[in-house]
């Protein structure tokens, strides 16, 4: 037993892990990975062994799902899911009908898991209601190290909200060695972030925005570079959809036309009615193109990437 804890605290790790054990296994994620070596056939025709490199093969289905260096270490995708577990067992978060839903993409290669904690919910007023969520995510082809964020799930659209705040993330090279109970009161420490970053969605409730701002934020996430490496924005949005790099870019043309006809028409012109589209996009849009739909698990999480990105340069962080 570790001497820091008392016997109150045990009983409630006890507790928590049991909640969290009743979840069951990690669905499409329930599986791991074993190494094989490289082997070709050299042009004196015997078969030779690439010395820096392996194979990272299923042990369900035998397929592999990447290619890495010799030295590299590997986290498995339940090794990993049971580790944030065990993160949120040490914490100090009700877990009181906690759920757990588990994606991959890539063929398995990457993993992600969010955990939405309902008891954990603030009431952003008229029935607007919030539940934190701690999302975790895996990788067997170097995309992704062990990465915990803590967000949100807005209840009413079931949008995944997106804490703009570093302190919100925390990430390791691997699961093995790390300091259990040090993150566990990081994460303990989220719902300070959770009511920090709840106060801000109040703020932009009352921070009017231009349709401008709007369409330049939105320019930002959708990666137009006409409009956010030029002068474009000298122009108004009407003059600006006519533009050939402004309404082929499918993303942008998505977001705009969501905010006028749904959150805009409802929430006002407000910057929190340009943050729920963007989630809203993160969240529910398909892959712009079909055949990466089965990817859409690892197309989410940048989606939420570039949300943070683009809030660096938009009035949601002045607000």
């Amino acid at each position: 037993m570790n001497g820091g804890l008392n016997m109150s605290n045990v009983i409630s790790i006890d507790r928590r892990t049991e909640v969290l054990n009743n979840l069951g296994d990690y669905g499409e994620a329930n599986f791991n990975v074993y190494t094989r070596p490289i082997k070709y056939v050299g042009e004196d025709g015997f078969l030779k062994s690439v010395l820096n490199k392996k194979i990272l093969v299923r042990d369900d289905n035998h397929e592999s799902v990447g290619v890495v260096g010799s030295k590299y270490e590997i986290a498995q995708h339940p090794d990993a899911f049971r580790t944030v577990e065990r993160i949120i067992a040490r914490s100090d978060l009700d877990v009181t009908d906690i759920s757990r839903e588990i994606n991959v993409s890539h063929d398995g290669a990457r993993a992600y898991g969010i955990y939405t904690l309902p008891a954990h919910s603030l009431d952003l007023g008229n029935g607007d209601v919030s539940a934190l969520q701690i999302s975790t995510r895996n990788s067997f082809d170097g995309s992704w190290c062990f990465h915990v964020d803590v967000g949100a799930v807005r209840m009413l659209c079931l949008n995944g909200q997106v804490f703009l705040t570093d302190f919100a993330m925390f990430k390791a090279r691997h699961t093995a060695g790390l300091n259990m109970e040090h993150a566990a009161r990081k994460l303990t420490r989220a719902i300070d972030t959770y009511q920090n970053e709840a106060e801000l969605w109040a703020k932009w409730r009352a921070t009017t925005v231009t349709d401008n701002e709007v369409f330049r934020t939105f320019a930002e996430v959708a990666s137009c570079k006409f409009i956010t490496k030029t002068k474009a924005m000298a122009y108004d949005v009407a003059q600006l959809l006519v533009e050939p790099e402004v309404y082929r870019n499918r993303t942008l043309m998505r977001l705009w036309e969501h905010y006028v006809t749904d959150e805009k028409r409802v929430l006002g012109s407000n910057a929190w009615a340009m943050y729920n589209t963007m989630t809203h996009w993160a969240t529910h849009a398909e892959a712009t193109k079909s055949t990466a739909q089965k990817n859409i698990a690892a197309i989410q999480v940048a989606r939420q990437d570039k949300i943070r990105q683009a809030a660096k340069n938009s009035i949601l962080l002045a607000a």
